[in-house]
């Protein structure tokens, strides 16, 4: 390789595709000579060229190793993901000057027996994670088929690299456009619509949604024109189907969770969080099915054909998805207070936190609680997701998915004092925010209560208790709420 080609590919390594007259301005070679060397590079399989005419440019053909994965961060080449059977590699690309990612170090390759865990929690997990590996692919093989992953990663076989495009310089800060993206919407958002999607797909735990996440997921658009729900990937929705085991009691059956109107629940706390406390909440709504409600949430982390940076606590505790309930509710708040700097911010997560545990979201896990990027670097709690409250069929369940003070159930004042102290929040402020978190829901939870009341589907909502008697969905319910009241009097809430 002689100078001139060198100093061509130099060029390259810094400019991913360049012009005939964007080479003349990065390396001073007269046009003449650099079409002859470009010839030259292109014979020898270095330099493609793409386009024809005054639209041609030309691109360095990546000199990948066998199974490498390059990794886009907003449209930005970040790095290469290398994979083998029981080995990953990762290193930066050349030209990346952004921050590190969670977990890899930018001085040196990195190595692991295992998918690096930013990956790995990208990835569904159980039955829908095993569709994928039963076509005997490994965990990094997945993340190409991921189109519809949450964040801003895109992923794409490193000989195929010349064919990826995407160009975000006009995309706007997620402030500007937060409140299109999220939407309003009211309780109870019944939506009168077809969904046009096969029953064995509404039914199973496939390859039907590329997020994260144990429940079954089909990655969506809504069509409000048509009044149709159909399957897409460019989702911009996501629907939840109601699970089939878990909403027909089977008495027979010792060892079903049965969790009827669990998307009716999970509408009514997303609503409640939205409403009444004024939380960061994307649009959702229910549809009817035949025996329970399918539950469709909107995407907050797309708008435009952009997408923005999100991301949950096991990427950023560098936790893999099956440990993310083994870890506490401490570690959290240091981690939390690690990547927000906002004091208001900080608050917020706080505050969040009292409501889950009030509502006793117990499925509150490190994957269960983001960051969303608002630009220049700045972090603040993401829209809320998956909440739903395991309280309302257990009277005896936990009160948060991650232990606080070393318990999950009988957390006290001096508990939540101790963890808001963590993340620079003072004994008055904590006060101060319990007492909002607890005076909302006691003030305005018996108006969703009522709401459900109004449901004529499903015969009043009835709810099996055995073989012999029914309750309701409603009644559930007011026994939670009066239950949670009594709790938080005797522990000093109120």
């Amino acid at each position: 390789m002689n100078k001139y080609e060198k100093i061509i590919i130099e060029s390259f390594e810094q400019y991913n595709e360049q012009s005939i007259s964007e080479l003349f301005d990065h390396t001073s070679i007269p046009k003449r000579t650099l079409n002859r060397y470009i010839d030259e590079l292109i014979l020898k399989g270095e330099i493609e060229a793409i386009g024809e005419g005054r639209g041609r440019y030309y691109q360095r053909i990546t000199k990948a190793k066998i199974n490498q994965i390059a990794l886009f961060k907003s449209a930005e080449l970040v790095g290469f993901l290398g994979h083998e059977e029981g080995h990953y590699t990762f290193e930066y690309d050349k030209g990346y000057k952004g921050k590190a990612l969670d977990g890899l170090n930018k001085e040196s390759l990195s190595t692991s027996a295992t998918l690096f865990p930013i990956f790995e929690n990208l990835i569904p997990e159980s039955d829908r994670r095993d569709a994928y590996l039963a076509e005997g692919k490994n965990l990094a093989e997945i993340l190409l088929e991921l189109e519809n992953s949450h964040g801003d990663f895109d992923f794409v076989s490193a000989d195929k690299l010349y064919r990826y495009k995407s160009d975000y310089s006009d995309r706007p800060n997620w402030l500007e456009v937060k409140h299109m993206i999220l939407e309003e919407q009211s309780f109870v958002n019944i939506l009168d619509m077809q969904i046009d999607i096969e029953r064995e797909i509404l039914e199973a735990k496939g390859k039907h949604s590329s997020l994260s996440g144990y429940q079954n997921k089909i990655d969506v658009n809504v069509d409000f024109k048509r009044g149709v729900i159909e399957q897409s990937s460019n989702a911009l929705y996501l629907l939840k189907p109601y699970s089939v085991e878990s909403a027909i009691y089977n008495f027979r059956d010792k060892n079903q969770t049965y969790l009827p109107y669990l998307e009716l629940n999970e509408h009514l706390f997303m609503s409640f969080a939205k409403n009444a406390y004024g939380f960061d909440v994307p649009w959702s709504a229910v549809v009817a099915g035949e025996r329970d409600f399918h539950y469709v949430v909107k995407r907050y982390d797309r708008y435009n054909g952009y997408k923005y940076e999100q991301r949950d606590f096991a990427q950023i505790m560098n936790i893999k998805s099956d440990q993310k309930y083994f870890t506490t509710s401490e570690r959290l708040f240091d981690a939390i207070g690690e990547v927000v700097k906002s004091k208001e911010e900080r608050v917020k997560f706080l505050e969040f936190y009292i409501f889950s545990f009030v509502i006793e979201h117990a499925d509150l896990h490190v994957k269960n609680i983001s960051i969303i990027n608002i630009g220049k670097g700045k972090y603040r709690l993401s829209p809320l997701y998956d909440l739903i409250s395991n309280g309302v069929y257990r009277g005896d369940s936990d009160e948060l998915g991650l232990p606080l003070g070393g318990k999950r159930r009988n957390i006290s004042i001096d508990d939540f004092i101790a963890l808001s102290a963590r993340i620079g929040i003072s004994k008055l402020q904590t006060k101060k925010s319990i007492k909002k978190i607890v005076d909302i829901f006691i003030e305005e939870f018996p108006l969703y209560i009522e709401k459900c009341r109004e449901i004529e589907l499903y015969d009043g909502l009835k709810i099996q208790k055995n073989r012999y008697s029914f309750s309701s969905f409603v009644e559930h319910l007011e026994k939670f709420y009066r239950r949670r009241v009594k709790s938080l009097m005797q522990r000093g809430f109120l």
